[in-house]
């Protein structure tokens, strides 16, 4: 072979298989690698069901007296524990900081299977009121807090103003599951903690649906076993709080819910990887025919001297396979750098993907596609050759004879397949585009240009009183207003896009009052210039103010009205608030509804309060929106100066400019759309290259044919539409392939895509004009150089 093929093959085949093997590395951590917990396959997520409610919300998390009684009671489990996502103040040493733990039953190591490196885990006790000031720390925040000291344990730690005991050091490689509020992506947890006894609102059997739980089955039980169990003590526990409610459970493995929706989305990348490796194939194949001629007299010679047509496959094949082990071992180390740069780049929302790592299956998934490649693309050309008749290679005076039409037939069939596989491609990523662009259009009901977020968590020793917590929120306010370029600025308990929280009841006078029949909303405290800071804006009535103060009244949100009030003026009406006691409030004013959880989800109820509506209207954490006049992020280091001027123990938890945050928000759909469309775009070149070389070597092996047309007086013109006519042909064939192909795919994407169909026909227009343009433009180079040929010099050498 030639040194420049040499080359040109081990680079595509490098680039084709390192892509290859960094897609199936994240994969392999996702999907493939078992959870790194004790037999997770007898590990079920338990969910609580209330028929009544399934409309609103399917399934709950867990009860904590609830789980109490599963312990006892459920025999099908050899245990079971729950735990739920918290934040702590640290003080007491430098920059006040806001730690993310967990709070979990003290058995969850235990059920885990896993177990501190330093110290001790929990003891059953300290889950008993009083008993719970201890402390385990993750192995990362032991590293850059304690600077790795083993003497740690023993230490006080003061969270949230109470000294804690720290008992114990995590392993470094211990992930504490997502679905069981760990920490995902780029996130890190710093504590956990046992429950410490229930807190005041979690003791109702039907109440407070706060906690992940997760149980062991009994070697031996089966779901089905544990299920039919649970929902026999879910219905006593029913029984039992007669709220007018039945109650069933759910389990789910805790594997399958870890990997969750981006399993199909996963699995999508690693076809679409591995059909630009094909690609790479079906290029090398074609190069590889087109060498046919000139190697065949070689294979003559060598069948004369006695070689068998599978000794000289053999032959052909050992350099093919020589190929694809060097490209394979460049591949490696190409996708060592890839997957760095993949863990940095993608979204957080791909499970495990802090676990991904080139491991003994990643590097036989390696070594087996390395071994495939080179068999693929090699035994097409090598089959040819070895079929070739001797006897017909020796008259030829030439060391290279003239292709022949099946030959020729059959590179025109890799050229249709590579475009219809390039068209199925880019329709795909095409959709993913047009999809993600529609969620970006969505209306999110604010306004997020010139916003600034910032997140603040009070200590609970300080502001343990509702009223200090409003006066602080008040002085910020009041500062942020003066400084300069400042619009408007407000707080809310949880900004937009910052998910649910406070989710309780909500009915008008003389509606039924019981559990099943009671609508749920979003409750939010919020200050008066809240709205206007973040562009919600007031459809009727007015927003509350100082004036109002000591008055029940809410603002609510467009849906609703629409709800309760359905064709009436909402303004002046009663609702019965069921955040806290129950309390009948006046509607002074109707917002529009916004995103709540996530863009592509649809607007929740919302009920806004004051500050005094409650004792717990007055957060312990909230966000400040600024709306300034230009750019918000110049704001920052004065927000976070306000902030600390007022009081410098109170940690700022988070500073974004709100269009950042929206952007973030669709990062699980951006970067699977992005590699989508950067092996589309991979695969559009390499089949535009494919067309340019079969039309190219076409037009080589014809020149003779061409000259004697010319010098028999055929119009130019004429010999650049047979040309394209010929080049075009396998196009043609292969876009309609590749459309067809597309429009069944596009049902297995479906619910990757948000605003479009999987049949969009812009999106399928789009792509064949695409498609059609660069393969004409590829065919349209070589038949170019064929109405140059001068017929006389082709003609001197007949």
């Amino acid at each position: 072979m030639s040194p420049a093929f040499t080359v040109i093959a081990v680079l595509m085949l490098a680039v084709g298989i390192g892509a290859n093997t960094a897609i199936f590395s994240i994969v392999n951590s996702a999907l493939l690698r078992p959870l790194a917990y004790s037999d997770p396959q007898q590990l079920y997520l338990v969910r609580e069901i209330v028929p009544q409610l399934a409309k609103f919300y399917p399934t709950l998390s867990a009860n904590l007296p609830n789980f109490r009684i599963w312990q006892k009671e459920v025999h099908s489990f050899e245990d079971v524990a729950v735990a739920e996502s918290t934040e702590a103040d640290l003080s007491g040493t430098g920059e006040p900081e806001v730690l993310r733990g967990v709070r979990a039953s003290a058995n969850i190591f235990e059920l885990l299977g896993t177990r501190p490196t330093l110290g001790r885990a929990f003891r059953r006790e300290e889950d008993e009121p009083g008993r719970g000031n201890v402390i385990i720390i993750a192995d990362a925040f032991w590293r850059s807090r304690f600077q790795s000291d083993p003497a740690v344990i023993g230490k006080s730690m003061t969270v949230d103003g109470v000294p804690h005991e720290i008992i114990g050091v995590m392993p470094a490689s211990f992930r504490f599951p997502p679905a069981l509020g760990g920490a995902s992506g780029n996130a890190r947890l710093a504590f956990f903690q046992p429950l410490n006894g229930p807190k005041p609102y979690e003791g109702g059997l039907i109440g407070e649906f706060d906690f992940a739980a997760v149980a062991r089955l009994k070697p031996g039980a089966t779901r089905e076993q544990a299920l039919a169990e649970l929902n026999v003590v879910q219905a006593r526990i029913a029984k039992q709080a007669n709220e007018g409610v039945d109650l069933l459970g759910a389990l789910w493995p805790l594997e399958a819910e870890v990997v969750g929706p981006a399993r199909r989305g996963l699995i999508f990348l690693l076809a679409a990887v591995g059909a630009v490796l094909l690609i790479v194939c079906v290029n090398l194949a074609s190069l590889l025919l087109a060498r046919v001629p000139g190697r065949m007299r070689e294979a003559a010679i060598r069948t004369a001297l006695g070689a068998t047509r599978a000794r000289l496959i053999r032959q052909m094949l050992a350099e093919t396979l020589l190929l694809s082990f060097t490209g394979g071992a460049i591949g490696i180390f190409l996708a060592s750098v890839a997957l760095k740069w993949l863990v940095h780049l993608a979204a957080v929302s791909i499970p495990r993907l802090d676990e991904a790592h080139m491991d003994a299956r990643v590097l036989v998934f390696t070594l087996v596609v390395s071994i495939g490649t080179g068999a693929f693309f090699g035994l097409l050309p090598a089959w040819r050759v070895a079929r070739s008749q001797p006897v017909d290679a020796l008259k030829s005076g030439r060391a290279a004879a003239t292709e022949d039409r099946r030959t020729r037939r059959l590179r025109e069939c890799l050229v249709g397949f590579e475009v219809g596989l390039t068209t199925l491609l880019l329709v795909l990523a095409g959709l993913l585009m047009a999809s993600l662009g529609q969620l970006l259009r969505v209306h999110a009901g604010f306004t997020a240009e010139n916003a600034l977020v910032a997140g603040v968590s009070l200590p609970p020793q300080t502001y343990s009183e509702a009223e200090a917590r409003a006066r602080f929120y008040n002085k910020v306010l009041a500062d942020l207003h003066s400084l300069p370029g400042v619009r408007a600025a407000g707080w809310i308990s949880i900004p937009p896009l910052g998910g649910e929280g406070s989710v309780t009841g909500i009915s008008v006078p003389g509606a039924p009052q019981t559990h099943a029949e009671v609508p749920v909303a979003n409750y939010r405290p919020a200050s008066t210039d809240y709205f206007s800071a973040m562009g919600i804006p007031l459809l009727r009535g007015r927003i509350f103010g100082p004036a109002d103060r000591d008055r029940k009244i809410v603002v609510v949100s467009q849906s609703v009205a629409e709800r309760f009030w359905p064709g009436k003026n909402p303004v002046g009406q009663i609702c019965i608030t069921k955040w806290g006691p129950d309390v009948p409030a006046e509607v002074v004013g109707v917002v529009g509804d916004i995103r709540t959880v996530r863009l592509d989800d649809a607007p929740l109820m919302m009920v806004y309060v004051p500050e005094w509506f409650n004792s717990i209207s007055a957060p312990s954490s909230a966000s400040f929106v600024v709306r300034a006049a230009s750019d918000p992020a110049i704001y920052a280091a004065p927000v976070r100066e306000v902030i600390r001027r007022i009081d410098a123990d109170v940690p700022v938890t988070a500073l974004s400019p709100m269009k950042l945050i929206v952007s973030q928000s669709v990062d699980g759909r951006r970067f699977p759309m992005m590699l989508a469309m950067v092996f589309a775009l991979s695969s559009l070149l390499l089949a535009a290259l494919g067309i340019f070389g079969v039309v190219g070597y076409s037009v080589e092996q014809r020149r003779q044919e061409l000259g004697i047309r010319m010098a028999l007086g055929a119009n130019l013109a004429d010999l650049l539409r047979m040309v394209l006519r010929e080049g075009m042909a396998p196009v043609v064939l292969g876009l309609g392939t590749g459309v067809i192909a597309a429009i069944f795919a596009g049902r297995l994407i479906s619910s990757l895509l948000f605003g479009v169909t999987a049949y969009d026909p812009f999106t399928f227009a789009s792509v064949a004009l695409l498609v059609g343009a660069v393969a004409f433009l590829a065919c349209y180079i070589p038949a170019q150089r064929a109405t140059k040929v001068d017929p006389m010099v082709v003609l001197r050498y007949e």
